[in-house]
């Protein structure tokens, strides 16, 4: 539950205030780009299969279609960039250091959640093998 709270915080204190956005072409697209991906893990998510906490759903399913083809957090993934393009909008080096403290949360709920994963479906293993956790090829 820790991750979860963290993730939030940081990721209000990356967003506040949004009223003072300037608008950058990179960051607008960042942001697109963050939601296209959310979105498409949305879709690709069967509903009741998709949880906020880092803890597989007893009655769920592994989903490697969509974006899991590609990597296997792309909620993660789209809450990395999603935050980028919001510093490329209202820079600040406290809003940076929020960011990257994200980006370790992120990446310890993630190594979490994969050891439950891994207990909870018998393919998980060989799909965490195949495929980077949040940026395809590289990470």
């Amino acid at each position: 539950m820790f991750y979860v709270i963290a993730q939030f915080i940081l990721l209000v204190v990356i967003a506040w205030p949004l009223a003072s956005l300037k608008i950058s072409i990179i960051g607008l697209l960042l942001i697109l780009f963050s939601v296209f991906i959310a979105l498409s893990a949305l879709m690709a998510n069967r509903p009741g299969n998709f949880n906020v906490r880092p803890h597989p759903k007893k009655t769920g399913t592994l989903i490697v279609h969509g974006p899991y083809k590609f990597i296997r957090h792309p909620m993660y993934s789209s809450l990395f960039f999603g935050g980028l393009g919001i510093l490329f909008c209202q820079f600040s080096y406290w809003k940076l250091g929020a960011w990257l403290l994200l980006i370790v949360v992120l990446a310890l709920k993630a190594r979490f959640e994969e050891k439950a994963l891994c207990a909870h479906y018998e393919g998980y293993s060989a799909y965490q093998k195949s495929n980077k956790a949040f940026i395809p090829w590289v990470w």
